[in-house]
This record gives structure tokens, C-alpha cells and sequence, in this order.
């Protein structure tokens, strides 16, 4: 049995009515303080064996950079500040080289994947600015860091 369907004629003001053009504009507007919060917020930080300064950073640290490198081309006044760290273990002298080669080979590193040395400011601070409690294995592990964050 073969069904018939009708069809209705549709009036002039019912027509369905013409998709509207996007403006030339309308592109979303992207709010790059929150970017910049969010990258500073979860920083760019390879940690590092005992008086170990470099290290093969995976494919997360990979994005990181790849983060900031787009903030920056999008905030020509944006600059980055990558601090080298260190545990407590050792004297004091050797903490601040340790530090200070951690902070070197994380700038390099950024300039080797695409972001401008001049954006770049390193500074080192041995064992003086711990992110965990240095009197465990598992603190002392963490203090030895290297930290990129937005200026």
C-alpha cells in the first residue's frame, strides 16, 4: 500500500529566512589574562635528578611551550621569567650553580622551540624558594626545578 504525503504551500512571510552571515569581526574574543593566569597558575616546571641540569622534557612540556609561544605572539609586551631551583642537599656554592645551569637550560631550550631569547629574563635562586618541605626525599625531588611563568 503506497502512502501519499501532501504538501502544503508555504506563504511568503512563513518562508524559512536566510541564514545571516557572520560578521567580519565576530571572531570570538579570546581573554588572554586568563590564559596567562591559567599558564602561570600550572607553570611549565621539569624537575630534576640530584645535581642533574638537563633533562628530555615529553610531550605536556611540548604544549606548554607551545602555550606560551602563542600568548607571546599574542602579547607582543609579554616576556617569560624561567627560575632554576634547587633541594637543600649540598653546599650552598654548588645549590647556585646547580640552579642557576637549570634556569640555562630551560631558556635554551624555550629559544631552541621557537620562543625569542630577548622575551626571556632566567634568574636562580638555589635553595632559597622550596615548593615542598625539604626534609623528605619526595619534597627535596620537587625543590629541584626549573619554573617558566609569564611576566
Amino acid at each position: 500500500m503506497e502512502k501519499s504525503v501532501a504538501v502544503l504551500p508555504i506563504a511568503p512571510d512563513e518562508q524559512a529566512a536566510e541564514p545571516l552571515a557572520p560578521e567580519p569581526d565576530a571572531t570570538p574574543s579570546i581573554d588572554w589574562q586568563a590564559i596567562k593566569a591559567q599558564l602561570n597558575d600550572n607553570p611549565l616546571t621539569p624537575v630534576f635528578e640530584p645535581y642533574q641540569t638537563e633533562r628530555t622534557l615529553g610531550q605536556a612540556d611540548l604544549n606548554k611551550v607551545d602555550e606560551l609561544k602563542d600568548y607571546l605572539e599574542n602579547n607582543p609586551d609579554g616576556n617569560i621569567l624561567v627560575t632554576g631551583h634547587t633541594d637543600i642537599s649540598g653546599p650552598r656554592a654548588l645549590n647556585m650553580k646547580l640552579s642557576q645551569q637549570r634556569a640555562d637550560f630551560l631558556e635554551s631550550y624555550l629559544v631552541q622551540n621557537g620562543i625569542e631569547a630577548a622575551k626571556i629574563t632566567s634568574s636562580f635562586k638555589g635553595p632559597d624558594e622550596p615548593a615542598e618541605d625539604n626534609s623528605t626525599p619526595e619534597g627535596r625531588a620537587k625543590n629541584r626545578r626549573a619554573v617558566v611563568l609569564i611576566k
